[in-house]
């Protein structure tokens, strides 16, 4: 019998990371019995990475209403030409990150999911990491100022935006377990000293009794590289301008650039999120919740969940910078662009240049052709 696991996130939990070394792997892991497949779907916006997309995909129309039957309609045959594979490999992965706070994906949709696959003779088991909440909500704040957002964290984390992450972990896997049973939940947390071997990929292989080794193909860069600090700060600055609230907008790779710069001579500071209070009442929220996940999925009767060392920030706004550091930073944002111009310049001169002595070379030719050399 098959076992198809499927791997919720959290988001800002790694899930990038784990899916690119799926995908750059999936020879080694499926002679080693694990198979990332590729259901051959494609949706606009979504890395294909993210092969487990497919069981919760938004669909639109025209108009940008949502086809729920639609989406139903893909995620089944997505399962279908899962339980068409059953036969040749143990074990299956499916990650999205999106399936986490989803709140299409119900008790009744997940038991549906169960169902479909059991019919097929296939298990199904659910992979969740989860991070502390105060650092979760801080980079889901920071990676839609990375994006497009110009909200202080203050006002964000009041916000709709915020309330729609799902940072009840013990009433959202409750949820889940109704559907799979809680024996059939994989919770890992999101910390370096709780990883099995160190990391995120070496632990997530563990889960299949895996061992991270040499054979394994690494990536060569950071997957979704973070902006922090300053340089984040002035990005949400920037966002105030339309021109800068593309996704993907020319200054990021260079405030990211600034910033590794910057950590060889000490970095810029680092700003606070909460004051003391706020940052003491925000966890205790989930105090309770916590500890019941630790005893009910981990086994912990302490109930402790994370074990990093909680850093109180003192009083204070989220964001304190100084005039100086953002001078100095958008500074070297012109500077960059400045020598990128410069360059382009220098390449389209020497094109022109190519392409002149091109020109000269097939005048010649012809002239030799027509006999007039």
């Amino acid at each position: 019998m098959s076992t198809v696991y499927i791997h919720v996130g959290t988001p800002k939990t790694g899930t990038s990371a784990i899916q690119v070394f799926c995908s750059k792997n999936r020879k080694l892991l499926k002679e080693k019995g694990v198979c990332y497949p590729n259901l051959g779907f494609d949706f606009p916006g979504i890395s294909s990475n993210r092969n487990g997309h497919c069981l919760n995909a938004y669909i639109f129309d025209e108009n940008h209403k949502r086809l729920r039957d639609q989406e139903r309609e893909v995620a089944d045959q997505a399962l279908e030409k899962l339980t068409g594979m059953l036969d040749n490999f143990p074990v299956f992965v499916l990650s999205d990150e999106h399936i986490w706070n989803n709140k299409d994906i119900t008790t009744e949709r997940l038991l549906h999911y169960k169902e479909k696959l059991a019919e097929a003779g296939a298990d199904m088991k659910i992979i969740v990491y989860l991070r502390r909440q105060d650092l979760l909500i801080q980079s889901y704040w920071a990676q839609q100022v990375k994006e497009c957002m110009n909200t202080s964290f203050s006002d964000y984390i009041v916000s709709k935006k915020a309330k729609y992450f799902k940072l009840d972990y013990d009433k959202r896997l409750e949820e889940m377990a109704a559907a799979v049973g809680r024996e059939n939940i994989i919770v890992r947390v999101y910390e370096k000293q709780q990883y099995y071997g160190g990391n995120i990929i070496s632990d997530f292989l563990h889960l299949f009794d895996l061992e991270m080794t040499d054979e394994f193909k690494q990536s060569d860069h950071v997957v979704n590289a973070s902006l922090e600090g300053a340089c984040l700060e002035a990005k949400r600055l920037l966002n105030a301008n339309p021109r800068f609230t593309t996704k993907l907008n020319f200054v990021v790779p260079m405030l990211t650039a600034i910033q590794q710069e910057k950590v060889g001579e000490g970095g810029y500071s680092t700003g606070r999120y909460f004051s003391e209070e706020e940052h003491q009442a925000f966890l205790e929220k989930y105090r309770e919740g916590n500890e019941k996940v630790a005893r009910d999925y981990l086994g912990r009767e302490d109930g402790v969940l994370f074990k990093d060392e909680i850093v109180t920030e003192g009083t204070g706004e989220a964001e304190t910078y100084t005039t100086e550091e953002m001078v100095d930073i958008l500074g070297k944002v012109i500077v960059l662009q400045r020598d990128k111009i410069l360059q382009k310049n220098e390449e389209i001169a020497e094109l022109k240049k190519q392409d002149t002595g091109v020109k000269h070379m097939i005048k010649k030719a012809a002239k030799r052709a027509l006999g007039r050399e």
